[in-house]
């Protein structure tokens, strides 16, 4: 009797494996995390992706252009946390020896003049760092800034945020060599 319950445990989960990953998928070979700091989030940080870029993620995240490159939430949940929430060991688990980069990012609202005397729309900008280990300290190293990133959407139909993931993603496979 326990070997048969041993046996059901083992396919439930190897199902919530298979069942969880779409066939699709690509394997992770570098991962990122984001990084929002602005007045949505009362410049708390917020660890993870927004709504928008959860939506757009899910949706798109596992197409060919943007294969390769995985999301490493703060903790279990998966949901946006606040930075001090976070698991240092959970991402360290998730990501292993995997190259690890940071998007810190944030979002303003604009006016932007036309013919019409002008609209608000929202810009998304921040910068792209890598984590680069300094194997002589235990838990030693920190991210280096590589450079600016931003939305390159020119229409107030999408959102700034899910550009400025898609540039991130783009800028970091670029930078990995794929």
């Amino acid at each position: 009797m326990k070997k048969v319950a041993a046996v059901i445990l083992l396919l439930v989960g190897l199902a919530g494996v298979l069942i969880g990953k779409p066939k699709d998928q690509a394997p992770c070979k570098v991962f990122f995390v984001m990084v929002e700091q602005d007045e949505l989030t009362v410049n708390l940080k917020m660890v993870g992706l927004n709504k928008q870029q959860s939506n757009w993620y899910k949706k798109d995240g596992n197409q060919k252009e943007y294969a390769g490159v995985c999301i490493v939430h703060a903790n279990e949940s998966g949901a946006q946390v606040a930075l001090e929430s976070g698991s240092e060991e959970y991402i360290n688990r998730t990501v292993g020896d995997s190259p690890l980069y940071l998007v810190a990012w944030e979002e303003h609202k604009v006016f932007v003049p036309d013919t019409r005397g002008g609209h608000y729309a929202y810009s998304a900008s921040g910068t792209l760092s890598k984590w680069r280990s300094d194997n002589i300290k235990p838990d030693g190293g920190n991210f280096v800034p590589l450079g600016p990133v931003h939305q390159t959407n020119r229409t107030i139909l999408s959102s700034s945020s899910v550009s400025l993931l898609k540039y991130a993603i783009k800028e970091i496979r670029r930078r990995e060599g794929f």
